[in-house]
């Protein structure tokens, strides 16, 4: 991380974005990059969220609303954004581009410190609980999703929160409820879904565990009680403390693009995208289908998606642990690792996940629950070091001669042989088998392969050295530092750290625009650069506001007027999030017009729009766009959103007439006459005034994106407001209004408020109750 928190230096793929007009053209010396379809979702998506959540807030605005994508989108409602997450606090307190550095290293250092304390709960010894610590902090899961930050923002807590959970079964405090149930919601917090629900999965099922043992020992009633108290608390302190976001993403659901088109059709096509079986030899080496950043890549779909590598000495020391240790933290561990990739390859055993266990389905496949699998291996992997290193101790301090003194010694040295032999078989004979791509990573292989055998080599050497009592602290050290250099080798090129100049350039800003803007691709491969200008979200970089976007929820009803402006689907292949504008000619003029796009960036000739500007890409004026705000004197209304889509299709102009959705029949006609000036304000990204110099009458028609808890406002009352042409908002005027308000106010978000501040408000009370207990006290 060490050049990522230099001065000038940022932690972002920018060197991607560069690739792409406007800013190819502000770089001299163009870097040269490999596409990342992934990667690309660090600058695209998180750089412009971060910086808007930072500069909202700087300024004293909670950003529930973010009017630069889609013509207006929730921002808040959508849990990536993790605007509620404490820990982006970075992104509030230093410049955006060096917080995504600083909150890396942070998340990096909490994931090792936590998995750390997890295994000393276990009663790993340090040497053995810093190996597992290393393993999980620096695994290429996390390498692999660096750039993509809520997903280590939200799997890291996972070892505080089983450590908590567990010494609340054990004990029976409250008190430690109360830290998992903090931790759980951190970890909800933390942006990332899915990532989420395996963090909730793993931890019920080691929670149930953990009091299985302990009914063994304590009986039956005790355990289940404190298995009880334990979910009760954790849970409820956990979904007080995440209601704001949780109810606020759950509104959001219910209108949003996936709740209309679902992503897998079915069960088997949720399979499809499972982890291939050959992909299970990321275990034994870091790359074993080439390394993405260096375009040598030749898996299927992403790397990002089924990297599992922890290094192929912590493996050795995995199995080891799985099998020396009788504790039943390894049982556990063990068996979860075996389940989480029976699961992740996709087996029957997905059957049940499938069905029941609520966003599973939804995932797009199983593929990455393999991070539980990566999480339990390196914690096997510090039992195995702790079991090494304790019976080499005990063996010496006994003085036993010969095979005895090296009792421990021996199995660890037979399993790393095991291990180094079938990373050789695989290199020999499955490689063998490579396709002619594949062939073509020979050199690369082995240099890793013999990388591998070294590692493995020095730690027989180290491992050799344990049973000398002289050389048992240094070989102690030795073995943490082969993990910790297997690992940091792996994780070469992996990171992009680029010039702070590079994101998103000044000199490339394309304002000032009055109206909207919308850059044009004309394709969006996924295993390739596109060919696109101003690709989505970038806009909100430079607070334009975009008619395209780029998000993992937005609202279904605007996809349905982009279909309108794109002439069909809106969205490229395998991708459904991304809505761009892919045109060849000006197809959906009228709509752009209607939606007060000004102009439209293409890197290719467009027809049926006059060139203002031509160069590196082309500037295309639309002289017939429609105002962000204007009256309109007549209305059509329909039923449903699917026959607004179909009228908007049959008309030919909208100089006067709006289309309502939600009418059973048509509205009636307002009279005709000249339509009142309209003046927009925006007063923040959550309230916005249209200004009627000459007062009302007709429909305001305001071309902003209408979602639930948007109110409008004038002469003291509130005003309806209807969804016009498919998703822009409208309101029926009074005669003698001046101004309309629009204030977005969603009810879930407020109530979701209320509940997390008496959350907040339990949590203090709960603390300060527990240090004025006497068993807080010194010497207590």
């Amino acid at each position: 991380m060490g050049p990522a928190l230099l001065p000038g230096r940022a932690l972002l793929p920018a060197d991607l974005l560069v690739q792409f007009e406007p800013w190819r053209s502000q770089v001299t010396a163009r870097p040269q990059a490999q596409w990342d379809a992934l990667v690309w979702d660090g600058i695209a998506q998180y750089y412009p969220w971060r910086q808007f959540a930072g500069e909202s807030l700087r300024a004293g605005h909670l950003p529930l609303w973010n009017p630069y994508q889609f013509c207006g989108t929730p921002f808040l409602a959508n849990g990536q954004s993790a605007v509620l997450y404490p820990l982006n606090l970075l992104f509030w307190l230093l410049p955006t581009a060096s917080a995504f550095g600083w909150s890396a290293l942070l998340h990096l250092f909490l994931a090792g410190w936590f998995g750390y304390l997890f295994l000393r709960r276990m009663g790993v010894g340090r040497p053995g609980a810093l190996a597992g610590g290393i393993g999980w902090q620096l695994n290429s899961f996390f390498v692999a999703w660096l750039h993509l930050p809520t997903a280590m923002c939200t799997a890291s807590w996972l070892p505080l929160v089983l450590l908590l959970g567990e010494r609340a079964v054990t004990r029976g405090r409250a008190r430690y409820a109360v830290g998992a149930g903090v931790a759980l919601a951190l970890s909800y917090l933390g942006g990332h879904p899915q990532m989420f629900m395996f963090v909730g999965l793993f931890t019920a099922a080691y929670l149930v565990a953990r009091a299985g043992a302990l009914a063994r020992g304590q009986g039956v009633r005790l355990a289940a009680a404190r298995l009880v108290k334990t979910g009760a608390v954790a849970g409820a302190f956990a979904t007080a403390l995440s209601l704001p976001q949780l109810l606020s993403t759950l509104d959001l659901l219910r209108v949003a693009h996936r709740a209309f088109i679902p992503g897998p059709e079915s069960y088997k096509a949720f399979l499809s995208r499972a982890l291939p079986a050959p992909l299970l030899s990321n275990l034994l080496l870091p790359h074993p289908f080439g390394h993405p950043a260096l375009g040598t890549y030749v898996g299927p779909e992403n790397y990002a998606e089924y990297t599992s590598y922890i290094g192929i000495v912590a493996l050795a020391f995995a199995i080891y642990g799985a099998l020396a240790s009788r504790t039943w933290h390894a049982r556990f561990l063990a068996a979860a690792a075996v389940v989480a990739v029976l699961v992740a390859i996709g087996t029957p055993l997905n059957w049940p996940l499938y069905q029941w266990v609520p966003g599973m389905s939804g995932g797009g496949g199983p593929a990455r629950i393999i991070v539980l699998a990566v999480f339990s291996l390196s914690m096997l992997a510090g039992v195995g070091v702790d079991r090494l290193v304790r019976g080499t101790e005990a063996a010496g301090s006994a003085r036993r001669a010969g095979g005895k003194r090296g009792g421990a010694v021996w199995p660890a040295l037979a399993i790393l042989a095991a291990v180094a032999l079938a990373a050789a078989a695989w290199w020999q004979t499955v490689g063998a088998e490579m396709s002619h791509e594949q062939q073509a990573l020979g050199p690369a292989l082995n240099a890793e392969a013999m990388r591998a055998l070294a590692l493995v080599g020095v730690a027989v050497a180290l491992v050799l050295a344990l049973g000398r009592p002289r050389l048992r602290k240094a070989a102690e050290v030795g073995l943490l530092a082969v993990l910790a250099v297997d690992l940091l080798l792996a994780a070469q090129h992996h990171a992009h750290v680029v010039p702070q100049q590079w994101v998103y350039a000044a000199g490339a800003d394309p304002g000032p625009v009055a109206g909207r803007v919308l850059g044009n691709a004309s394709d969006w491969p996924l295993n390739r650069f596109p060919e696109a200008v101003l690709p989505p979200n970038a806009a909100m970089v430079y607070r334009l506001r975009d008619a395209s976007g780029y998000d993992s929820l937005y609202l279904a009803h605007y996809r349905d007027f982009a279909s309108l402006i794109q002439g069909g689907d809106p969205s490229p292949p395998l991708n459904g999030n991304l809505l761009m504008a892919r045109l060849s000619q000006a197809y959906g003029l009228d709509m752009l017009s209607l939606a007060g796009v000004e102009q439209v960036y293409s890197p290719k000739p467009l027809r049926g729009m006059k060139l203002e500007r031509a160069g590196a890409f082309d500037t295309y004026e639309n002289p017939y766009r429609k105002p962000r705000a204007w009256v309109a004197t007549s209305s059509v209304g329909v039923p449903s959103n699917a026959e607004a889509v179909a009228a908007l299709t049959k008309l030919g102009s909208f100089e006067d007439l709006i289309v309502i959705t939600g009418a059973d029949e048509p509205l009636p006609e307002l009279p005709p006459g000249p339509r009142p000036p309209a003046e927009v304000r925006d007063v923040s990204p959550n309230e916005v005034i249209v200004d009627l110099p000459k007062g009302g009458g007709g429909y305001l028609f305001l071309a902003d994106s209408y979602a639930p808890g948007w109110r409008a406002y004038a002469e003291g009352r509130e005003l309806p407001i209807r969804v016009a042409d498919v998703t822009f908002r409208a309101v029926a005027l009074p005669v003698r209004a001046r101004s309309v308000e629009f204030r977005y106010e969603p009810a879930a978000f407020r109530v979701g408020l209320f509940a997390g501040l008496a959350g907040l408000a339990a949590l203090a009370t709960a603390l300060g109750f527990m240090v004025a207990c006497k068993e807080f006290r010194p010497g207590k």
